[in-house]
């Protein structure tokens, strides 16, 4: 796999990170203008509009989107897909810095086997 390729994963990747951490700080924002206590759905959906983040993450969705199917002509999808795991890695750190969440050993010892497996899928990629 060529550098170019992996940064633009990285990109990707990053993209969606971002989109997933707005979201949680739309749903922490749309949880605290809560009006009623028993919360449906059609609250859920007025709360979360009233929350800027949230069209953010929608803007950033949309271009990852569509940066994802900018890759995908260039990279097999047996490839680029993998990379998307990082995310699964990333996301529950950042977590911990942004919103003081934390991360059990278990957590520690799957990413590190996400992270080997996209390097192992990566190298064989090459080939």
């Amino acid at each position: 796999m060529k550098l170019a390729q992996i940064i633009q994963l990285l990109l990707f990747v990053s993209l969606m990170c971002t989109g997933q951490i707005l979201f949680k700080k739309t749903a922490l924002i749309a949880q605290k203008i809560k009006i009623e206590k028993n919360s449906d759905l059609i609250s859920l959906i007025l709360n979360v509009l009233q929350v800027p983040y949230f069209f953010l993450a929608m803007i950033i969705y949309a271009i990852a989107t569509f940066y994802w199917l900018y890759i995908l002509q260039k990279i097999p999808l047996s490839i680029a897909y993998p990379f998307t795991a990082l995310a699964m890695v990333l996301i529950p750190i950042a977590s911990v810095y942004l919103f003081k969440e934390s991360l059990s050993t278990h957590y520690w010892i799957g990413s590190f086997l996400i992270f080997m497996g996209i390097v192992i899928i990566s190298i064989k990629g090459t080939n």
